[in-house]
């Protein structure tokens, strides 16, 4: 900040000694995140008077207020996010629906070191995803736990089938700011998941009757990684999230593997 004045008097002071300027003609003072300088040219008799003296600024609530600036984008943030994973990699017969869907949520620590633009995170997630079949399908598991192709009852409607596999993930992340004044910031980096519980829902209606039909014990690749990244502006994120590792063990079923596209707030 810089205070101009014409024709007035001028007080700086110094390790205790005080300069006295009477009628000065022209006062500027800067103030800076931890040093004020003033500055004087001319006074009353001689228009080629110059006077310079800076002082350090030693308020600690300057210092505090730094700090806390420093320390700002440090902590823990709770993350929720949904998305629509997309299943690649799908075998010949196989038929996946827009109604996937995934769910994201739990915490993530955050630490940027002091005046850097990156951050570095990490946390733990709870995951829902969810792989929908064209309604012409369904999911089935034969007599060796083994997920086939399956079909409804000649004479049902309403058909939904979909396997859901619930995970404990841990992200691993690097999160690069475009500027110490940009809103946008991109995050890439590994998510491990924990695959937990998984099952096949099957359901639809005959005549008035509805039939809804619960499947466990088939086998899901207990840990699978990720790749994840995030285009963020402010609290709002686009995340893409690559699954390279199919959901099923091998021989187990289908390998079908996905890309899951959705928002972060």
């Amino acid at each position: 900040m810089a205070l101009i004045a014409v024709g007035m008097t001028a007080f700086a002071s110094e390790k205790n000694d005080t300069t006295i300027i009477e009628n000065a003609y022209k006062v500027m003072v800067i103030t800076g995140d931890s040093v004020q300088t003033v500055m004087v040219n001319g006074k009353e008799g001689s228009r080629d008077y110059r006077y310079v003296n800076s002082i350090k600024i030693t308020d600690p609530n300057v210092k505090k207020c730094k700090l806390e600036n420093d320390s700002e984008n440090n902590g823990l943030d709770f993350d929720f996010g949904v998305g629509i994973p997309i299943a690649t990699n799908v075998p010949d017969g196989w038929g996946f629906s827009a109604k996937s869907w995934e769910i994201i949520l739990g915490l993530r620590y955050k630490y940027t070191p002091k005046k850097a633009l990156q951050t570095y995170s990490t946390g733990l997630w709870l995951n829902w995803s969810t792989y929908a079949l064209k309604s012409d399908y369904a999911f089935a598991k034969d007599a060796n736990d083994i997920v086939v192709l399956g079909a409804f009852p000649a004479n049902a409607s309403d058909k939904y089938s979909a396997m859901r596999i619930f995970s404990l993930s841990v992200p691993f992340f690097f999160t690069q700011r475009f500027g110490r004044t940009s809103d946008f910031r991109f995050t890439l980096g590994p998510v491990v998941n924990f695959n937990v519980y998984g099952r096949i829902y099957n359901e639809y209606t005959i005549g008035d009757n509805e039939f809804s039909i619960n499947t466990k014990g088939f086998e899901y690749r207990p840990v699978t990684l990720d790749i994840m990244a995030m285009l963020s502006w402010r609290q709002l994120s686009l995340f893409c999230k690559y699954s390279p590792m199919s959901v099923l063990k091998s021989d187990k079923g289908p390998q079908f593997r996905s890309v899951s596209v959705g928002l972060f707030f």
